[in-house]
């Protein structure tokens, strides 16, 4: 079965092409968040004008870059609609757990601004022992299972209280989500529950936006009109 896959939960995003679950052709957009206006022609590149032999549509959908989410989801909505192919989607948070092959637990942090991270963790066989949450960095580091390795954005800004309880891997090219990783994590849940209703989907925010929140604090200072 051949699947297209589209991963815009971060800034580096991309999409690629799988039979089933090997990778026959990959897109990486440009650093910038520049979805919207690179992923449909990335993806007609991968299709080479032939949208009818997709078997599924994968999509990464968050926590992650709110309006990255948006696009990418709006994108796997159309074209599932117009073209009645299946969709299905994935954390984004599993999608970046996926870039680790070694057998060992695995927690994934992701900067979520405000002073919390987008989180998520695994055992050693990838099962989800802590669900997707937007949480304060010491809340994950109290619950780290061991060894278990953190990897991350979220490193960036928190590496020390991370690095104080656990190991944490450096290497940032394991710390963003995979379009590639996103097609095969999406066969399996295709496999096992079928596809979604694509006039269902929506991103997982989990958090409010930065510039709501803002926004709110800003009209509560100001007081009533």
């Amino acid at each position: 079965m051949k699947i297209v896959a589209i991963e815009t939960s971060s800034a580096r995003g991309g999409v690629a092409l799988l039979d089933d679950d090997r990778l026959v052709a990959e897109r990486k957009f440009k650093k910038g968040a520049r979805h919207g206006r690179e992923l449909l022609p990335c993806v007609e590149q991968l299709l080479g004008g032939e949208p009818k032999s997709i078997g599924l549509i994968a999509v990464s959908a968050g926590p992650g870059s709110y309006t990255g989410l948006r696009v990418g989801i709006t994108f796997a909505k159309t074209f599932a609609v117009q073209s009645g192919t299946p969709v299905v989607s994935v954390s984004s948070l599993d999608v970046i757990a996926a870039n680790v092959t070694q057998r060992r637990g695995v927690c994934v942090v992701v900067d979520a601004r405000l002073g919390r991270v987008y989180a998520a963790m695994y055992d050693a066989d990838r099962n989800k022992v802590m669900d997707d949450a937007a949480v304060s960095p010491d809340e994950v580091a109290a619950r780290l299972i061991p060894d278990i390795l953190v990897i991350g954005d979220g490193l960036r800004r928190y590496r020390g209280t991370f690095a104080a309880v656990a190991e944490v891997v450096d290497d940032e090219s394991t710390w963003w989500p995979q379009a590639a990783n996103v097609g095969r994590l999406g066969r399996a849940r295709f496999a096992e529950a079928g596809g979604e209703d694509p006039h269902g989907l929506t991103p997982r925010y989990l958090a409010r936006a930065q510039a709501e929140v803002k926004w709110e604090e800003l009209r509560s200072a100001s007081g009533p009109k």
